[in-house]
């Protein structure tokens, strides 16, 4: 047997060797593309992983031999795609060996793959470092093309950490890129565009959008016979008929896309989606038992995989119900448990999801429920060891709860007496006039013009027109959106859709103060009022300018009037 695997090395070494004879010459110049596009078409030739890593192995011998940095990196990146087990080890030594090169693919495709890595444990954060790096040298050495791709996997993270607009716009220009660049127009990641597309519109509760680009989507993954893509859309079809309260056809469809994605075999979080709305439909119209299998298939990927997804999550709250209802204590406290033990390990990254938490389980909820629960057990008989280990554990989230709430109130509260200490200075100290930094980009007749404009729009607060964007305010000024958008980064330092809402919070905020009437209206007529399309979107600006939300704000002012202590 050894010696018949030595033969194939040597046969394949030979093959190898005279296939790539000439081909290593001048790739610093053409980026390796030769040489890059032959291994791959090689390697894609072979019958098993076993050959495809003989050949991988080979080509990084010889470009070794060869001190070729450039095919060592190609074939540090093949491995990488074949050997899953060793893969960051193939992606460190890649990086490491062109992290001071110039190459246009390397060393951006190297953190590139790391990011993915990554954003399949659930590490979003991690994942985040390494697009913003690979990101940075795919601009600095001129791949357009992966500089776009890195763009939209930002945009995917974004869609996961709830900023849906800003993910949309994303989504929305790489579609653009792919149709006004044809050569890198590849079917499937087209269609995966689509989906991405689709996905957010759903999440932001864009229902009509989310069916168009849905039903196009599977247009798109019939034609091009693309069935893992095609099998994501049907769960999004699914997921549309579950929040339009079509509940069968909701099952009809998940069920459709799960049998899909396990025949396909693909990343099991796709899969517990599946099954965490099949729970929902199911629990909708009263298959309560049915539904409650899928919520623990779910529990058992949360548990195998040790992170936590913020769409499945909710999960919890129904086996908590479900046991409850059955009077099954101890199967409460594991699932409550759980509940906080993911709670607890989930990094900055999953904020906003704590807010879902919080709604449904507020401490003062939690420790009473929990206290009950104890109560009971303890009139029950003689306690096991492992429920002594349970109620512990228990005590110990309840107290690291309570310290957290405590600790988050005083927070809030210096951050409410901050924002009206600097409203105070705003209002008293005399407003200075822009200073003026020079620029190459727009000649000053135009930067001047600009900036008058922009003055105007903040005196005759225009940001809190409803449909304003970039575009069309460039045009009202007599200008163009990257004009407008350089001026505003210049002396703004921000982006143009922070520069509005800054505006907006800015004048909510003094009018909240100044007017105790729009402290009665609710938060959503609020939002509508300053221009926000959502009371969501408005309480996440505020949230992230100021570090408090509206609603806390206002009612610190309404005690603060009443000459309550705050």
């Amino acid at each position: 047997m050894s010696r018949l695997f030595l033969i194939i090395c040597m046969i394949v070494t030979c093959l190898f060797s005279v296939q790539i004879k000439g081909q290593t010459k001048n790739l610093d110049t053409k980026q390796g593309s030769s040489h890059y596009d032959t291994l791959k078409a090689q390697i894609a030739e072979q019958p098993n992983d076993s050959l495809k890593l003989l050949l991988a192995s080979t080509a990084l011998q010889k470009a070794k031999g060869q001190l070729d940095t450039l095919v060592m990196a190609d074939a540090y990146l093949f491995l990488s795609e074949i050997n899953r087990q060793t893969k960051i080890n193939y992606l460190d030594s890649l990086i490491r060996i062109t992290n001071n090169k110039k190459y246009k693919r390397y060393p951006a495709l190297g953190y590139l793959r790391k990011g993915n890595t990554e954003y399949e444990k659930g590490n979003f954060q991690e994942a985040l470092e390494f697009y913003l790096t690979a990101s940075k040298f795919a601009k600095q050495n001129g791949n357009e093309y992966l500089y776009q791709s890195l763009k939209f996997n930002i945009g995917l993270l974004k869609n996961v950490l709830g900023e849906v607009e800003e993910s949309q716009d994303i989504f929305v220009d790489y579609l653009t890129f792919l149709d006004q660049n044809p050569k890198y127009k590849r079917a499937k990641v087209y269609n995966r565009a689509i989906f991405a597309l689709a996905d957010s519109y759903l999440r932001n509760g864009q229902y009509d959008l989310a069916d168009v680009y849905t039903n196009r989507g599977i247009l798109e993954t019939l034609k091009t016979d693309d069935i893992l893509t095609y099998s994501t859309l049907v769960l999004n079809s699914g997921v549309l008929n579950y929040r339009s309260k079509n509940y069968k056809k909701a099952i009809d469809s998940t069920e459709k896309a799960k049998n899909y994605l396990q025949e396909l075999q693909a990343d099991e979080l796709r899969i517990a989606i599946c099954n965490y709305y099949l729970g929902c439909s199911y629990h909708a119209i009263g298959a309560i038992e049915e539904s409650i299998t899928h919520f623990k298939e779910v529990d058992d990927f949360h548990e195998k995989k040790g992170s936590v997804f913020p769409i499945l999550l909710d999960s919890y709250n129904y086996l908590i119900d479900y046991h409850k209802s059955k009077k099954d204590l101890i199967k409460q406290l594991e699932y409550i448990n759980k509940l906080l033990k993911f709670d607890s390990i989930r990094d900055d990254n999953h904020n906003y999801l704590s807010k879902n938490i919080i709604k449904r389980y507020e401490t003062a909820e939690l420790l009473s429920e929990k206290e009950d629960l104890i109560n009971a057990l303890q009139q029950d008989q003689s306690l096991k060891k492992e429920t002594i280990i349970i109620l512990i554990t228990i005590l110990i989230a309840v107290v690291l709860i309570a310290v957290y709430g405590y600790r988050r109130s005083y927070v809030h509260k210096k951050r409410f007496l901050k924002l009206l200490d600097k409203r105070i200075q705003q209002q008293t100290i005399p407003v200075t006039a822009t200073k003026k930094v020079k620029t190459t980009q727009i000649n000053q007749e135009t930067l001047d013009h600009l900036l008058t404009q922009l003055q105007g729009f903040e005196e005759q607060q225009i940001y809190l027109n409803r449909d304003i964007n970039a575009k069309d305010l460039a045009k009202k000024f007599g200008s163009n959106s990257s004009y407008l958008s350089i001026v505003v980064n210049t002396y703004k330092q921000k982006g143009m859709s922070q520069y509005i809402n800054d505006l907006r919070i800015d004048y909510v905020v003094g009018k909240l103060q100044s007017d105790p009437k729009l402290r009665k209206y609710t938060i959503k007529a609020i939002a509508q009022e300053i221009g926000f399309k959502s009371a969501e979107v408005f309480a996440k600006t505020f949230y992230k300018k100021t570090g408090i939300y509206p609603s806390y704000f206002i009612k610190k002012l309404e005690k603060q009037d009443s000459g309550i202590s705050i």
